[in-house]
C-alpha cells in the first residue's frame, strides 16, 4: 500500500512534482493548469492535481504515452489524499 503521509505535503506540490514507485508501478503527482471549455464562453483555466501511473522500469519522460494513464483531482489537501487512494486502487486492480 502506498502511504505518503509524512513524505509529501500539499505545499510541496505547489512548487514541484512528486514521483515514486511501488512494486512495479511508477507514479507522478503534479500541479497542472487545464482549460475548461464549458458552453460557448471563453476558455477558463483551472488548476488541478494530476496523478499519472505507468509500469517500471523507465521514468515518466522516456515511457511511451500509451503506457501511461492518469486522473485529475482537486488541487487541495483533500485532493492529494484522494489521488493517493486512487493510486492504491489502480495498483490493487493491476492497471499499470
Amino acid at each position: 500500500m502506498i502511504d505518503l503521509h509524512g513524505q509529501i505535503s500539499f505545499a510541496f506540490l505547489k512548487k514541484s512534482r512528486f514521483t515514486g514507485s511501488f512494486q512495479g508501478m511508477r507514479y507522478l503527482l503534479q500541479k497542472q493548469e487545464r482549460e475548461s471549455h464549458e458552453g460557448e464562453a471563453s476558455a477558463e483555466t483551472k488548476t488541478v492535481l494530476e496523478a499519472v501511473i505507468w509500469p517500471e522500469p523507465f521514468n515518466y519522460e522516456v515511457t511511451e504515452a500509451d503506457k501511461k494513464h492518469g486522473k485529475d483531482f482537486s488541487f487541495c489537501e483533500e485532493g492529494l489524499w484522494e489521488a493517493v487512494d486512487w493510486l492504491n486502487k489502480e495498483f490493487e486492480e493491476g492497471h499499470f
